[in-house]
């Protein structure tokens, strides 16, 4: 019997709609700045670093995934499917389609932060669950009463030094997809090329750091330039005495999984302190 949905590619015209469908699907609130990720969206599709597929059933979208790319290393997300036609494998397909994607551009690990929803499909299809990561509501105003800090920079151009350290951190070279960010509205902040940090809206991540003390005094100056939230990687190698130096309040209902298929890939994680985002599954 014929599937009664189409999966294709998705034409920029759509983003919006699509975008919407995403936020419909995990009842998240559609943000206000939406227009600005339209923008950043539609500028990682035309530099190549990124490609949407979508789900259209009698001309309406009803579902999106996202791949995006960096080498041979490749990041799957923005999977949603509305709740009134879950369970017919429009998911399924979808992901297998852009898995199909991923591999024809040579990608060799495949990794994705996973919903409670999406974690049994990738399970099936091999991925590895790999750590937790917890959403924490920022303080409002910041830790400590202080001078500006000349080692803090402000910068449009993402340094090669910021991405070394990146890129030993990660295990992968991401700095084109960073810079795209900064080019539309994310602000970089840089400590005495120890470490750097973005703010993206109201939120801050990521934050790489090759210390604790330079990791602090970006979430400082984070906040002083309005984030609320990070999302802060739950690994081994994460420096526990960290939440010591900075009051976050964990969210109880904004938790995913990082789950990788594939090749393994080297990093740095004790200098990982926040992720940016995750086009969550």
């Amino acid at each position: 019997m014929m599937q009664p949905f189409l999966i294709r590619e998705l034409k920029t015209s759509e983003l919006h709609e699509s975008l919407i469908v995403l936020y419909i699907s995990f009842n998240r609130t559609i943000p206000p700045d939406l227009e600005k990720q339209e923008k950043l969206l539609i500028s990682l599709i035309n530099y190549g670093i990124a490609k949407f597929l979508v789900a259209e059933e009698d001309g309406k979208i009803i579902g999106l995934g996202g791949i995006f790319f960096f080498g041979n290393v490749c990041s799957i997300g923005y999977m949603a499917v509305l709740p009134e036609v879950r369970s017919k494998g429009l998911g399924t397909d979808m992901f297998r389609n852009l898995v199909k994607i991923g591999k024809s551009k040579g990608c060799r690990t495949f990794m994705l932060y996973a919903s409670e929803l999406g974690e049994p499909i990738y399970h099936k299809f091999g991925f590895r669950s790999k750590y937790a990561t917890k959403v924490y509501n920022l303080p409002i105003k910041p830790l400590v009463l202080q001078k500006t800090n000349k080692k803090i920079k402000r910068t449009d151009i993402f340094p090669n030094w910021a991405a070394l350290i990146d890129k030993n951190t990660i295990g992968f070279d991401r700095s084109e997809f960073l810079q795209q960010k900064i080019n539309h509205g994310s602000i970089l902040i840089t400590f005495d090329k120890e470490g750097f940090a973005l703010v993206s809206s109201s939120r801050l991540g990521p934050v790489i750091s090759k210390n604790m003390h330079a990791a602090v005094s970006l979430i400082k100056e984070g906040i002083k330039l309005g984030a609320n939230h990070i999302i802060v990687p739950n690994h081994s190698q994460f420096p526990s005495k960290f939440f010591e130096f900075v009051n976050l309040t964990e969210r109880d209902d904004d938790s995913n999984l990082k789950m990788v298929y594939g090749k393994e890939v080297a990093q740095k994680l004790d200098q990982f302190y926040a992720i940016g985002t995750y086009s969550k599954g």
